[in-house]
């Protein structure tokens, strides 16, 4: 038990008291605190608090304001100790093994706002320490509030704070050590905090149990799509779909929730089996009847006092994706033999998985020390090393590999990764093609081949393209509609059924591909999500757009990422009439109406993030705080163009106030319009970047270091979009040079540009 007689646990919350009490006793498992409040207007009928826990009733807090107020200048008459844990229903303790008694040599500790400039980056107060001596401090009628009350502290107050009281702030990696918010967790830190996280740090169906809990306001909350969003991507699919439910449940007809529901009932009744052939889930790289599938005829019961027995069943729980069950099995062998080797390496696979780098790396470390000529063990650590872009360590990992492993198709193909993202494409795609040497049929390989190829302008790397229609998640769907795939272009008089699919952005791309397919005859029948149907329908040549579940009557079918294949592209962009897509005119006329008068400001459309769970989202978004810089530019009038993902960020971005939030940014063909009528738009990879260029608009599209495909891996502009200007990363990560490239470029712009 964990003893902290100088804290006082703090929670205030007159909504949601059923979440706040089980903050609450979470944060009560294994620690004792000198005292522990419940600060609330009432505590209804069935909720139980944990014992010792003392409830003061407070006024209802019908607004952040209200809270922020409380938490500035009320909280101090509440607490007599040295200091103050602050926790919300989705903020709380969950390694009570992380404390240490450094955090207690400071006033104030939150996670770290990496948006904000230094030295006001910690931090957020959902799950925060206080000192008395802050509490005392905040008491002055000089300090009011402004914002939310973590923001005046850590960053309008803090200066003064520490100049006039001697206040002591967490440096930024003890503030990590004590908490994670936004970013990804490093290690295991004390608490955490945001509904967004929960699918960090809560069972899967433990978050499938707590839904039918969250109110409507919680529902509809930009956290609870997140959570949604981030269950989704990491596979669990049931927590996603009791989520999706609860959010269909609060706004009938949400687009998205609609499609994860979907998606997540099909993973539900799939189950978390793995096939023989497929890529083992440890990470291994071979197939999974030749890694840990051969496990299963030897795996029996694990006896309490059998390590060895153990980490067997935490293999077979790990190949299954129970990776709960996996830890404690592991974790319980290590506790009967410390130096079990295989235990203690699998639980640092699991911690990379997880995204747990700081647990990851020594684990990883020590146990190929010990074990040197075991090849998986250096793919794994190579693993953990690019999670963390430390590529020249990876790939010198994955040669270790193959040194003892030649044919190590996992070695290979992750060898061949770890290149790509240093631009190293043409190496990449020699050691992609060893790979397939070994396994024709790895189809996840073949189109990571396709990739580098495609980036260098290889019009053979269409064919390889073809692999994602094996492998469904990485967006392959098969029509089946009855008729036969179109493998021709001898289509005149025929009806072509073309199937949308990858991403959104993929169609905005390819939608320009039906105009061929119309010039030379056919009738081109385009079946997409409802989202984008308005839009494709202004394609040139495009007879009909059906939604998802028609079945149109066609002579034939193809997927429309196949049809530049079809029809020998380039894949550095052919010429192509621009504009292809067009914003409906009554819209626009709308929309310019809502722009009011031009104030002799230019007008710019932003797009900062893009779906959190695209496999390089990391990579590819950049942190609004990043583009700061060009928010303050009092020359220009920015307005959104995100929808939902980013958006919680301009809370925390001061700069971020001039943003104008217009509901046009809401849907396709109302942003589409939006963007008819700005002068330009600066948008990183994602769908408004390809709507843009599609729309013959002027756009600023900031790539990563090691760009996708469609971008190649040099130069400023793409035969894609003549519109469009590339900015790139010069390092991974680094989005300063970018921004100050685009500052340079709207220097430069000349003052008569105009919205048409």
């Amino acid at each position: 038990m964990l003893e902290l007689p100088d804290v006082t646990l703090v929670c205030a919350d007159t909504l949601n008291h059923a979440l706040a009490a089980r903050a609450i006793a979470r944060c009560c498992e294994r620690i004792r605190y000198g005292s522990a409040l419940f600060l609330t207007d009432a505590l209804p009928p069935g909720i139980a608090l944990p014992p010792g826990v003392e409830t003061r009733e407070i006024a209802p807090l019908a607004s952040r304001e209200a809270y922020s107020t409380l938490m500035l200048k009320g909280l101090a008459r509440h607490v007599e100790s040295s200091h103050a844990l602050v926790v919300q229903w989705d903020g709380y303790v969950v390694n009570p093994d992380a404390w240490t008694g450094e955090f207690l040599a400071c006033d104030y500790i939150g996670a770290p706002w990496p948006w904000e400039p230094e030295g006001s980056r910690v931090g957020n107060g959902g799950f925060s320490l206080r000192s008395r001596r802050l509490l005392d401090a905040l008491a002055d009628p000089r300090v009011v509030l402004q914002g939310n009350e973590d923001e005046t502290i850590g960053v309008h107050q803090r200066g003064w704070l520490e100049a006039r009281h001697g206040l002591r702030f967490a440096s930024e990696a003890l503030a990590s050590r004590f908490s994670f918010e936004v970013a990804y967790p490093v290690g295991r830190p004390f608490g955490f905090h945001g509904l967004f996280n929960f699918c960090r740090t809560v069972p899967e169906d433990e978050i499938a149990a707590l839904v039918p809990a969250f109110s409507d306001a919680i529902a509809r909350s930009p956290q609870m799509l997140s959570l949604m969003r981030n269950c989704a991507a990491m596979g669990q699919s049931r927590a996603a779909l009791a989520l999706a439910s609860r959010i269909l449940a609060a706004e009938a007809g949400h687009e998205e929730a609609e499609r994860v529901r979907a998606d997540a009932e099909r993973g539900v009744a799939r189950g978390p089996a793995v096939g023989r052939n497929d890529p083992c889930p440890c990470g291994s790289g071979r197939r999974y009847k030749q890694c840990h599938g051969a496990l299963g005829a030897a795996a029996r019961a694990p006896s309490a006092r059998d390590p060895a027995a153990l980490v067997h069943a935490g293999a077979e729980a790990h190949r299954a994706g129970r990776l709960d069950e996996a830890e404690r099995a592991y974790r319980e062998a290590l506790a009967l033999a410390p130096g079990n080797v295989l235990a203690d390496h699998y639980l640092g696979v699991i911690a990379t998985h997880r995204g747990n780098l700081g647990e990851a790396m020594p684990r990883l470390e020590r146990t190929v020390a010990a074990h040197p000529d075991e090849p998986d063990f250096h793919v794994h650590l190579g693993l953990a090393y690019a999670a963390s872009d430390r590529f020249d360590d990876a790939i010198a990992c994955y040669r270790r590999a193959l040194a003892l492993a030649p044919d190590h198709t996992g070695a290979l193909n992750n060898l061949g990764l770890a290149l790509q993202e240093q631009n190293r494409r043409e190496e990449a795609a020699d050691a992609y093609r060893r790979a397939l040497a070994v396994d024709p049929d790895a189809h996840r390989i073949r189109w990571n081949l396709a990739m580098a190829r495609l980036s260098l302008g290889d019009r053979g790397g269409w064919r390889d393209y073809e692999a994602r229609l094996s492998v469904p998640e990485l967006g392959g769907r098969a029509a089946d509609p009855g008729v036969p795939r179109l493998d021709t272009l001898d289509v005149r008089g025929r009806t072509i059924l073309v199937e949308s699919e990858q991403g959104l952005g993929d169609t905005f791309q390819f939608a320009r591909y039906a105009s061929a397919l119309a010039a030379r005859g056919a009738r081109v029948v385009v079946r997409a999500p409802p989202s984008l149907t308005g839009l494709l329908r202004t394609v040139a040549g495009v007879a009909e757009v059906v939604a998802r579940d028609a079945r149109p009557r066609c002579d034939a079918w193809l997927p429309l990422a196949s049809l530049p294949g079809l029809l020998g592209a380039s894949p550095s962009g052919d010429p192509t009439a621009i504009p292809y897509l067009h914003a409906d005119p009554a819209l626009a006329s709308k929309v310019r109406g809502e722009l009011g008068e031009r104030l002799g400001r230019l007008r710019a459309g932003l797009a900062w993030a893009g779906n959190p769970a695209h496999a390089n989202d990391r990579r590819r978004s950049c942190p609004l705080a990043a583009l700061a810089p060009l928010l303050a530019r009092t020359d220009v009038d920015w307005y959104s163009l995100q929808r939902g993902d980013g958006e919680d960020q301009i809370a925390h971005v001061p700069a971020a106030s001039r943003l104008h939030l217009l509901d046009a940014r809401n849907d396709f063909d109302r942003k589409a319009a939006l963007i008819e009528n700005l002068d330009l738009v600066v948008s990183v990879d994602t769908s408004i970047a390809h709507l843009a260029g599609a729309l013959g608009r002027p756009v600023w599209i900031l790539l990563p270091c090691a760009a996708d495909w469609r971008w190649g891996i040099a130069g400023t502009a793409t035969g894609w979009y003549p519109t469009a200007t590339l900015f790139r990363q010069r390092a991974a990560g680094d989005w300063t040079p970018v921004v100050a490239d685009v500052m340079r470029a709207l220097d430069d712009l000349p003052t008569g540009l105009s919205s048409r």
